[in-house]
């Protein structure tokens, strides 16, 4: 079955979205977007087709919906995919809009994918099959920062012309829930109480909020301190979990995951291989492309989806609580 893809957005995000399908051997692909800079860069460099006007396609032009836009766009997009039937993936969002619809629509038989793409993340796997392993007891409490000034997230672009230097769209609120989503799968429980803050402390030039501090209290008893920020003019991604025998600590810079056992009072360092970066860009290529192979492999009946809107509902929530409390 050959299936026709069509990309709704071809900023950064969309032109990513167009490289994983080829590095998955899908090449059936329309890309939908107003600017003329962005459709002509990617018929240029992908050799695909593209559109300036999402009312010039009929729904039976294509199979399956990508949805790359900023997010304050999702919702109606989100919607034509269900009243279409059509299989959809869907970018990480700052709002639920459209989440009231999916669930709606559950009973239909197409794939209802949200991103996830640090589930795929090497690393974070690693980790994940230490900490089950049980390398360091039971896990009581962790520490996490993740920092990257937001001026270097599209060095190639005016920051301030950004959906991520937006009041509602912010990068610190599409963060909180997206790390969430790994942080909780590696805590095997899921928020049930956030408190903290999120504000703006810096001299860029924007309303949005720029860094998010918040304890967490996880359902199964575990404790959470998380620091994101888009001021740290060094980018980092930065772990400590702690055990009732030990405690795990990742750099992600520093590509090593490093074990203290308190019964041997040693310490041993696990070096992470290195991936492959696209040229400008600071995470690695291949987590992206297993993400849309897990969304292909659901299509395809091979394997379920390993996110739901369901589980990016509770992280959204736990975002508009920390935003409420202000």
């Amino acid at each position: 079955m050959q299936l026709i893809f069509l990309i709704v957005g071809l900023g950064s995000m969309g032109k990513r979205r167009i490289r994983n399908l080829h590095a998955n051997e899908e090449k059936n692909i329309i890309g939908f977007d107003i600017r003329i800079d962005r459709r002509k860069e990617a018929e240029k460099k992908y050799n695909i087709q593209t559109i300036d006007d999402f009312k010039l396609l009929s729904p039976d032009d294509f199979d399956v919906l990508i949805i790359s836009t900023s997010p304050e766009a999702h919702g109606d997009y989100i919607r034509f995919a269900l009243n279409h039937k059509k299989h959809f993936f869907v970018e990480h969002p700052t709002s639920d809009d459209g989440y009231v619809d999916i669930f709606k629509h559950n009973h239909l038989d197409i794939v209802k994918a949200p991103s996830c793409t640090l589930l795929f993340y090497k690393p974070l796997k690693m980790i994940k099959k230490i900490l089950d392993g049980d390398a360091i007891g039971k896990i009581l409490a962790f520490q996490y920062h993740m920092g990257q000034y937001l001026p270097d997230w599209h060095p190639w672009e005016d920051y301030r012309k950004v959906y991520f230097s937006k009041k509602n769209t912010s990068a610190c609120r599409e963060m909180v829930p997206f790390e969430l989503i790994w942080l909780n799968w590696l805590m095997d429980s899921q928020v049930e109480d956030i408190s903290g803050t999120i504000t703006k402390v810096s001299n860029l030039d924007m309303e949005a909020d720029d860094i998010a501090l918040a304890i967490l209290k996880y359902k199964n008893g575990i404790y959470g301190n998380i620091i994101i920020d888009v001021i740290s003019r060094k980018p980092l991604r930065s772990l400590r979990v702690l055990g009732s025998n030990g405690v795990l600590e990742w750099e992600r810079f520093e590509h090593t995951i490093r074990l203290y056992d308190a019964t041997t009072e040693t310490s041993s360092i696990f070096q992470v291989p290195k991936g492959n970066p696209e040229a400008g860009y600071v995470n690695e290529e291949e987590m992206y492309n297993d993400e849309i192979k897990a969304f292909l492999d659901a299509i395809y009946g091979e394997a379920p989806y390993p996110h739901t809107f369901e589980e990016n509902s509770l992280n959204l929530q736990a975002l508009f609580h920390l935003i409420e409390t202000q």
